[in-house]
């Protein structure tokens, strides 16, 4: 639960205790960036007071392909020595053989374990390994004028493939990858990598005909797009 007191501070206040707060809350104060981050006004309890960051989500499928670039390169060339990060996968967990199987019967051709093998290869093995934060998007990036003022929400923040700050703010914003980041092809397969996600997910729940056939169009050209950007990648 988030709640804002006249624009001067937020309280967050978990449904249920976690230490991932004091951790991230720690995270955030160790972490030196030209944006503001909602910092802690108050020891880490049940909750946390932290500053109120100014700003609204940028409108989606538009974004200025050189500031998003500059945003990239700054989480690029981030020392992420002694933070305290969360580990990869921390948000969805890792592609297991349950998940796999169910994708095979709705993903063509073995798609989605061979996007799999990759980003759990890359992974393991540090390829790009930088600061992600996790969902660098939406609502958790708040702008001014077109100005990046602060960005919120570290909780998934990680040293993992920093191809990944690339996938999302492209999927928000709709610009081409190759316009914003020098590893475009490995960006391409995350960004399957969260299509098959989306569809795992889906698969637990009771969907409607209509909205199974939304999310299929939505994600099924991504994960082609991934698969053929297999062979490509930069690693």
């Amino acid at each position: 639960m988030i709640l804002i007191a006249d624009e001067l501070a937020v309280a967050r206040l978990p449904r249920k205790t976690t230490p991932q707060l004091a951790r991230t809350i720690r995270l955030i104060e160790q972490l030196e960036l030209p944006w503001l981050l909602p910092r802690a006004l108050s020891a880490v309890d049940d909750g946390v007071l932290q500053t109120y960051v100014p700003g609204t989500a940028h409108p989606h499928g538009t974004g200025d392909p050189g500031t998003l670039a500059d945003i990239i390169n700054v989480f690029a060339d981030y020392d992420t020595t002694g933070l305290a990060l969360n580990a990869p996968f921390a948000q969805r967990g890792r592609f297991t053989k349950a998940m796999l199987t169910a994708l095979d019967a709705v993903v063509e051709d073995h798609m989605a374990r061979e996007i799999a093998e990759h980003v759990h290869g890359w992974t393991d093995d540090g390829v790009g390994a930088g600061l992600v934060h996790g969902d660098l998007a939406g609502h958790n990036m708040h702008w001014v004028d077109g100005e990046l003022v602060g960005i919120l929400d570290w909780d998934y923040a990680a040293r993992w493939d920093t191809a990944l700050n690339a996938t999302y703010l492209s999927l928000w914003h709709g610009v081409d990858l190759e316009t914003i980041t020098p590893t475009p092809h490995r960006a391409r397969v995350w960004s399957g990598a969260l299509g098959l996600y989306s569809l795992a997910n889906a698969l637990t729940w009771d969907i409607s005909a209509a909205g199974w056939r939304r999310l299929n169009k939505k994600v099924q050209p991504r994960i082609l797009a991934a698969h053929r950007a297999l062979p490509h990648a930069e690693v």
